[in-house]
């Protein structure tokens, strides 16, 4: 009989434990479920919002020019996009906010720009009137030693350019008897370069207009950065849009920033339409 009773309670030991466990793994895999249907929840509900801020950017790019100062609100899906614009530039400072390849060519605007996008070829301040800027390239760290070729475009009974070929490796110089570059740590912005040169220009000569400095990298198979820095403020190069779309119940917020230069020419132009010689179809 005593061996029975053991018998019995080493059995429901038994059972309680097998319940316990089965019970802590049941837990387990309804507090999985529910934490994947949150996240899951979430994911569709970040999207949402996501695209809603996308929205926003479009209907500022669609606006243009006619876009309000104050800013527009665009709900959509139960969100609304708070969208606003900036300057994209328009200080003494500039550093291209992307990174560039041999061969890109990048237009620095030394002219200010109407709403619509024409030029404004007026009396400073709505354009660039210093002798002299500064420009800087590549990043601070890395083996990568990128050259710099510069082609300012400019008025001076006629339209003419100047062009400077800047190198920072004196080993390179011998034979592409490039410019000699600064070499150190420049910071313009929340970027830090390790190449600068300055530039003398006759932008503040009477009856001349500075219309551009194009800047192109060579050297370098691998992304690097472009700044510049001018005596008075350089005229800004386009506008920036930012997109806010927040979700009220769940908190969730999303934002979108798209900047939009102004308009340039396609780099073949600086080898044809500004070149000294004739332009002759054979």
């Amino acid at each position: 009989m005593e061996e029975m009773k053991r018998n019995s309670g080493q059995a429901l030991l038994i059972i309680l434990l097998v319940m316990a466990v089965g019970l802590t793994i049941g837990l387990a895999i309804v507090s999985r479920s529910v934490t994947d249907i949150t996240i899951s929840r979430q994911e569709e509900e970040s999207a949402r919002v996501f695209s809603v801020a996308e929205a926003g950017i479009e209907e500022a790019l669609k606006a243009g020019a006619s876009f309000p100062a104050e800013g527009i609100e665009v709900p959509l899906e139960g969100v609304t996009a708070t969208v606003r614009k900036s300057d994209l530039g328009g200080q003494l400072e500039f550093a291209f906010p992307g990174e560039y390849v041999a061969g890109n060519i990048e237009t620095l605007w030394l002219v200010a720009h109407e709403e619509d996008g024409d030029l404004n070829l007026g009396n400073p301040p709505s354009r660039y009137s210093n002798n002299s800027i500064e420009v800087y390239w590549g990043k601070e760290s890395g083996t990568i030693v990128p050259s710099l070729e510069a082609t300012l475009i400019y008025n001076q009974s006629g339209t003419k350019i100047i062009r400077w070929a800047l190198d920072p490796d004196s080993s390179r110089g011998a034979t592409n008897k490039f410019d000699l570059a600064d070499l150190g740590s420049f910071r313009i912005g929340e970027k830090t370069f390790r190449y600068k040169k300055t530039l003398n220009l006759p932008c503040g000569e009477s009856g001349v207009i500075c219309y551009a400095l194009r800047l192109r990298l060579l050297y370098n198979d691998q992304p690097q950065i472009l700044g510049v820095k001018g005596v008075n403020n350089i005229p800004k190069q386009g506008v920036c849009y930012e997109s806010t779309a927040t979700l009220g119940g769940g908190g969730i917020t999303r934002k979108v920033r798209q900047c939009q230069f102004y308009k340039a020419p396609v780099g073949i132009f600086d080898y044809v339409l500004y070149s000294r010689g004739d332009l002759r179809k054979e």
